[in-house]
């Protein structure tokens, strides 16, 4: 029998950053996707989260609309990319929300890749796992993510943040204050990145690189959007803050500065919500309430369009503040939220048990 351990993740900074080949300062989280599985020749596949069953052929597995696609996207790339992989027999469990904005479908689909790699010996190293969930992401869930999410939950360090060039996939690790806690807040809404306008934010940053002749964002400044559309100029400018903010979050975090970093987590949440439209009322009033509270700063993370937010402050004001938040966000809105206080985690573990 092998069991998975895949962490969910958290963005510290750099959101919408990584598909325009920028900066990101994630970290994986002590929230999991969990997989006790066997060698077999199908697959079946149970969720003990959704109480349901899916069986499939390993080497034609068809859409279904439903959680399972995750899975059968993992087979599909395996076998496109020429890997030969056999069947399991598993159960998917753990306590990471799925579509709360934590990263539940990077860490299924990197549950499975490591399962595989380890039952069928494939040799993937941390970056190929990284690479083939982001592609059955994008080519088989048909969802234009980037590299980010699966990076995070493969390379997470415990006590670490990851400081990632998601151009290079160069990263290295940044200590995580001991003394310091993240709330994870999840608004309550469900946040569907493929339903959603993601995809024309990724578009629409990819074509400002092709029409200023640059290949990342990096590369770009605010001066270099000054004939662009207002549009073009709007959006790209909050990417090119942004990538500067997660260097000023690098520095603040390595200095152990919790104050310098609330401040900057506030600050890019403004600017996301003003500047690039993918917040929510919700997720405003989540980051406007903690820092009332004494929260350090707060932002939204993931892509946005609902999901969750995460709120900076010391371990022991913690949970006064998360409950405290619960109570006002109850009582303004009619959504069923649920927090939970996260650290940083080590990245996916495949093991026999």
């Amino acid at each position: 029998m092998y069991r998975v351990d895949s962490p969910g993740r958290v963005n510290l900074m750099g959101e919408h950053t990584d598909y325009a080949l920028g900066y990101v300062m994630p970290m994986a989280i002590n929230l999991y996707t969990v997989v006790h599985a066997q060698m077999s020749n199908s697959v079946r596949v149970y969720s003990q989260i959704f109480h349901d069953v899916h069986e499939f052929p390993v080497e034609s597995p068809a859409k279904s609309g439903d959680w399972s696609d995750h899975v059968k996207a993992v087979f599909w790339v395996l076998k496109n990319e020429g890997h030969k992989v056999g069947g399991v027999k598993a159960i998917v469990g753990g306590d990471l929300p799925v579509g709360s904005g934590l990263g539940s479908s990077a860490s299924l689909k990197v549950a499975f890749i490591s399962l595989l790699n380890r039952i069928y010996e494939l040799n993937l190293l941390p970056v190929e796992i990284a690479l083939l969930a982001k592609k059955a992401e994008n080519e088989y869930m048909k969802v234009p993510t980037g590299v980010s999410d699966p990076f995070t939950v493969v390379n997470g360090r415990k006590g670490h943040v990851l400081f990632i060039d998601t151009d290079a996939l160069n990263h290295s690790y940044i200590k995580f204050p001991e003394s310091a806690r993240l709330i994870a807040f999840y608004t309550g809404i469900t946040r569907e990145v493929a339903s959603s306008s993601y995809a024309e934010r990724r578009k629409l940053a990819e074509e400002t690189l092709r029409i200023l002749g640059r290949h990342s964002s990096i590369d770009v400044s605010e001066r270099d959007l000054r004939t662009l559309p207002s549009l073009y100029r709007r959006f790209f400018g909050y990417i090119v803050r942004e990538n500067r903010r997660v260097l000023e979050a690098r520095d603040a975090l390595r200095s152990s500065d919790l104050e310098k970093l609330g401040e900057l987590m506030t600050t890019s949440h403004c600017d996301v919500a003003r500047n690039y439209d993918v917040s929510s009322e919700e997720l405003d009033f989540i980051v406007k309430r903690a820092v009332e509270l004494g929260a350090y700063g707060a932002k939204m993370t993931g892509a946005g369009f609902g999901g969750s937010a995460i709120i900076l402050t010391d371990e022991e004001r913690a949970i006064d503040v998360a409950e405290a938040l619960m109570e006002d966000y109850m009582r303004t809105f009619n959504w069923e939220p649920e927090y939970h206080i996260v650290i940083p985690s080590d990245g996916v573990k495949a093991r026999i048990v």
